[in-house]
């Protein structure tokens, strides 16, 4: 695993509070631990070092990255709208909480404040 990517991801307070996953040098997301979510994007390693963040599915290319911290900073541009902590459940509950109301959605700068204070 590279240690370097996971060290980012640890540094960012919207992503440390997903339940992460490595598999084939791959680094994931998911907002419910009892099954995948399958709705944040992923960072790939490319040759050379550099990563390439796709997601939530394989085809949908975010972006490429020199560095680990770019890549995470594009895994957290690419979470869904009132992304919070991941549930102890399923997809279905958390299909259930997310019939948020839009106003009620925050948005990234509120949602990253949001973050900070959670870990105050």
């Amino acid at each position: 695993m590279d240690f370097e990517l996971v060290r980012a991801a640890h540094a960012e307070p919207l992503l440390r509070q997903l339940h992460p996953s490595s598999s084939h040098q791959n680094l994931h997301f998911s907002r419910c631990t009892g099954e995948w979510s399958w709705d944040v994007p992923f960072v790939m390693h490319l040759p050379g070092g550099r990563y390439l963040v796709v997601g939530p599915s394989r085809s949908q290319i975010v972006g490429e990255a020199d560095t680990a911290e770019e890549a995470i900073a594009l895994v957290v541009g690419g979470l869904p709208p009132g992304c919070g902590p991941a549930i102890v459940g399923r997809r279905e509950e958390l299909d259930r909480l997310d019939t948020v109301p839009p106003n009620q959605i925050l948005g990234d700068d509120e949602r990253r404040s949001h973050a900070l204070d959670q870990t105050d």
